[in-house]
Formats: C-alpha cells, sequence, structure tokens
C-alpha cells in the first residue's frame, strides 16, 4: 500500500462498497470533555418533602424527584428521551419491583427533550399510598435510583447512570 493512502480502522457501514470514500475521509474532531457534562441527583422524601429516615407507613403518600444539570456545549445539539426510575429490592421476603412499573405510563420519563431549549431537567412526582407493597411485618427494601438518555426511539441508551441510595423499611 503506498505512504499516501490512508488505512480505515474499520468498514464504512453506510458505504461498504464505495472505495472513494475511504480516500477522501477526515476524522471530526470532538472537544475534551468539558464541553458534554452532567449532574444529576434523584430523591425519595416524604409527602411534605422531608427525607423520610428508614420507615415509610404503605398508607402514605412520597415523592421522588429527579434532577439533571447537563453542562457544556455539546449538549445543545442533543435531543433524546430521558427514563428515571427507582428500584426495590426486598431484603428477605417481598418482592423486587422498579417504580416505574407501579406507575402510569411514562411517569417517570422525559419525552422529546431537546438540549438547546433545556439544560436543567427536574422530574418530580407524588407516589400515591398503597403503590410500594409490605408484608403484615412490613418489607424492607434495597432502594436505589437509576437514568437513561435515548436519542431514538427503541434504541440503546447513549448516557446511563445510577445511584444507592437507601435501605427502607415500609409497613
Amino acid at each position: 500500500m503506498p505512504d499516501n493512502e490512508k488505512k480505515v480502522p474499520y468498514p464504512s457501514k453506510c458505504w461498504p462498497d464505495d472505495r472513494d470514500w475511504l480516500d477522501g475521509k477526515t476524522e471530526l474532531q470532538i472537544p475534551p470533555s468539558s464541553a458534554l457534562r452532567a449532574y444529576w441527583d434523584a430523591d425519595l422524601t416524604d409527602a411534605f418533602g422531608i427525607p423520610p429516615g428508614s420507615i415509610i407507613s404503605v398508607q402514605d403518600p412520597f415523592n421522588v424527584r429527579f434532577r439533571v444539570e447537563l453542562v457544556g456545549d455539546l449538549w445543545h445539539c442533543i435531543c433524546g428521551s430521558w427514563c428515571f426510575d427507582f428500584m426495590f429490592t426486598a431484603i428477605g421476603e417481598g418482592p423486587d419491583f422498579n417504580l416505574s412499573s407501579k406507575l402510569p405510563a411514562g411517569a417517570l420519563d422525559k419525552k422529546d427533550w431537546e438540549g438547546c431549549k433545556e439544560m436543567c431537567i427536574d422530574l418530580p412526582y407524588t407516589v400515591p399510598a398503597g403503590t410500594v407493597p409490605a408484608d403484615a411485618c412490613g418489607t424492607l427494601y434495597d432502594v436505589g435510583a437509576k437514568f437513561a438518555l435515548r436519542c431514538c426511539e427503541g434504541d440503546r441508551a447513549i448516557v446511563v447512570g445510577y445511584e444507592n441510595h437507601s435501605r427502607i423499611e415500609f409497613y
């Protein structure tokens, strides 16, 4: 192969049989990570917005809140749908579940988000009383929160994360 011929690190998915593409492509230089940073937080509070400690009655509603702060110019060029959730893993007897499976479809989603319009996401939701199951002696859960951003419906997530939250008994 002559020295001036460029070797492509992988075959083109768009034009697999076009040899002309291979002699003229130039790699785009993406800015450093300072152009694309994000911070997120998930909270579970009682009906008055106070962290509930470690025990919640199933007869009381409670609040969940997801916040994301996006920093950097590249977010302005990204769009997609965010999904947020709390996972409840029973310690001992009891059902494991994702909170979203017990709420109306899409309740914990931010659909059709556009970075050029919104760099701060705040998604609060009041979970109705009786949503989290507990047996007669109460059920202890390990609770964690997660999020994902998908650019295209049905596509894999491009940004994901989680937060260990707490251990809570529902009675």
